[in-house]
């Protein structure tokens, strides 16, 4: 019912908007609310998208909080950014995510391309703004996104089967498996 009043919800706001947006900015914006209202994402794929945006605030943690450069990965930074960026429906930019990684355009860019090399992200230009390029994850990106962090945050999954230590997914601790007392 929820699901069902937010879709409702963001396609008034997209015919009342849509009107007044002249802008490519609002128009994109506009169409990635709702298309993320639109496709439904089950429980488990917001609470993967949840423990995303955590394990996302811890590494920005970690960067102000200990010596720079002692625990930091930009690439997994990026990653994180673009899944949650993806299954929100958004749109991240090149600069946008060299601006998140805290390193050098030229070491973010190098990033970026092993990245792209890898197939996990795929690069193109904005087709309202040709200065600009688009990021975003490719499918194989995703699946593996997908598949860590249900190894991370196993109560992600939609089954209300018992995980196995005699409690249901609602009863399941939540945090990285790691991190959980037994």
């Amino acid at each position: 019912m929820r699901d069902e009043e937010t879709r409702g919800r963001a396609s008034s706001l997209k015919d009342s908007v849509s009107a007044e947006a002249h802008s490519p900015a609002a128009v994109r914006t506009i169409g990635a609310l709702s298309q993320a209202a639109a496709s439904g994402a089950s429980v488990g794929e917001r609470r993967l998208v949840d423990g995303a945006r955590q394990l996302l605030q811890a590494r920005l943690r970690m960067a102000r909080d200990l010596p720079k450069g002692l625990l930091r990965d930009s690439a997994w930074d990026m990653i994180l950014e673009l899944f949650i960026s993806h299954e929100e429906g958004g749109i991240l930019f090149v600069k946008q995510l060299i601006l998140s990684s805290g390193e050098s355009v030229a070491a973010a860019m190098r990033r970026i391309d092993r990245l792209e090399e890898a197939r996990l992200i795929e690069r193109f230009p904005d087709p309202f703004d040709r200065r600009r390029v688009i990021v975003r994850l490719t499918e194989r990106g995703r699946t593996a996104m997908l598949g860590m962090l249900q190894q991370l945050f196993p109560a992600g999954t939609d089954s209300e089967a018992d995980d196995g230590e005699g409690r249901a997914d609602g009863a399941r601790q939540s945090g990285p498996k790691s991190l959980r007392t037994r």
